[in-house]
């Protein structure tokens, strides 16, 4: 029988999640020496994507070994289970590539067929955002797992929807 897990517990495994995403990822961000290859479809992936799309592999293996995948490098697994990860480890590659920083770890939960927490994480951009049904949606800002002390993120900002009508 599958583990229950709360929705914090979902949110702070998916922001660990984007920790270790940053870290790698921004290890890699204008290296002269990134790995560039193409995939079948013709679209570029690079050894950063691969490399944070693993590691984050590895720490659901750990953490949530019941869960499913979906996973933009390495395919998918048992997205018939209850509850799957979806990953895009770098959404943006060819932005990623040139140096520009308009790209971000894209992560979600998905629960009966439902996105039930998700996080976006673009650390050349200094932002996070993540949300959770129930849990409400945030932002924060300042350096992130990019190597720097954590200290240095601002508090989570609460987001709203505009009051504007019209």
């Amino acid at each position: 029988m599958a583990t229950q897990y709360s929705r914090e517990a979902d949110v702070a495994l998916a922001l660990k999640m984007a920790d270790a995403a940053d870290v790698i990822s921004m290890a890699r961000y204008q290296s002269q020496d990134l790995v560039i290859t193409t995939k079948p479809d013709n679209t570029p992936v690079t050894d950063a994507d691969k490399a944070t799309e693993k590691a984050l592999r590895d720490i659901l293996a750990k953490e949530r070994p019941d869960d499913g995948l979906v996973g933009e490098e390495f395919g998918t697994s048992g997205t018939d289970a209850k509850r799957y990860w979806v990953i895009d480890p770098i959404d943006g590659t060819k932005n990623f590539m040139r140096g520009v920083p308009t790209w971000a770890t894209l992560i979600a939960l998905v629960e009966n067929g439902e996105v039930v927490a998700s996080v976006v994480s673009s650390p050349a951009l200094y932002r996070r955002w993540y949300a959770s049904v129930g849990g409400g949606a945030f932002v924060t800002e300042g350096a992130s797992g990019a190597g720097s002390p954590s200290e240095t993120k601002s508090a989570p900002r609460k987001l709203a929807v505009s009051k504007v009508s019209q």
